[in-house]
């Protein structure tokens, strides 16, 4: 696909055409894959397991109580999710010109980068089990890690915020959160590696939106490097470092097994995936 144009000022409209075109760019082709085999093979099973529930009445009360018992622990799961969400986002503090200014200029450029305008960003001590960005209340909004924010403006350098913000900016971009990509697609649990692939989908194509809203490939690594190792640690941490560590680590048949039945991929194949991205982008140093 041919590099899109060149992005017009932040105070401009954004063509959506360029938008849409950008964003097909960035995501990562088995996402789609996934989660249509998601939102197609999932609902299937289900539907299979509760035919074979009602066809064969015995297999029906061996295995009923244990489907009962999931489906009553998800419900509180999503309840307690729901409510958690809400807590965090009431006491989360608006990022706004009178606060923070120099970050909600980043926040606004990055949102842009990527064709989007609208988006508040709050700064919250907790993220919801490691969510980078919600829906809530029919809002997108993003949410910023405390001290990942303190950290930056300790060291008076926000340009390491830019791959976390552009991350977040992506998988709303990309529609993570939205009902068919999250809710619809979550009945692939019942094909568990499949999901985790999907999930592991989603984790590659916010990371190249981190990457572009980056704008520089040393400055993405170092973002994602600050999030695997910290703000001290990650700034040593390298592409070369990274591939040297997965090809002493790729021959343990645990860490194949475990990496394909999880939903995130482990951060040194996350630093030479987004190494291989910003080469596929033309992002340089």
């Amino acid at each position: 696909m041919a590099k899109p144009p060149a992005l017009p000022p932040v105070a401009q409209p954004v063509d959506p055409e360029w938008a849409g075109a950008l964003r097909r760019r960035l995501r990562v082709p088995s996402e789609r894959w996934a989660k249509l085999l998601c939102v197609s093979l999932g609902p299937m099973v289900g539907l299979a397991l509760f035919y074979y529930m009602g066809a064969y009445p015995e297999l029906g009360k061996a295995i009923g109580p244990s489907v009962g018992a999931a489906l009553g622990a998800a419900i509180m799961a999503s309840y307690w999710l729901s409510v958690r969400a809400a807590r965090v986002r009431g006491n989360a503090i608006l990022v706004s010109e009178e606060h923070w200014p120099e970050l909600h200029a980043l926040v606004q450029e990055s949102q842009a980068r990527l064709g989007l305008h609208g988006l508040k960003a709050y700064v919250v001590q907790d993220l919801v089990l490691e969510q980078a960005g919600m829906r809530l209340g029919g809002d997108d909004c993003l949410l910023l890690r405390a001290s990942m924010v303190d950290a930056a403006l300790s060291r008076g350098d926000l340009d390491v915020l830019r791959f976390h913000i552009g991350r977040k900016c992506g998988q709303i971009a990309f529609g993570h959160y939205r009902w068919s990509s999250n809710t619809l697609a979550g009945f692939g649990r019942l094909i568990y590696p499949l999901y985790a692939w999907y999930r592991r989908c989603q984790e590659r194509s916010a990371d190249r939106a981190g990457l572009w809203v980056s704008g520089h490939r040393q400055l993405a690594h170092h973002g994602l490097a600050v999030l695997a190792a910290g703000v001290q640690i990650g700034g040593h941490l390298t592409p070369a470092a990274a591939r040297t560590q997965l090809r002493a680590t790729n021959h343990s048949l645990w860490v194949r097994l475990v990496g394909w039945h999880t939903e995130r991929i482990f951060y040194p194949q996350r630093i030479v995936n987004l190494d291989d991205a910003a080469k596929e982008l033309g992002v340089g140093d």
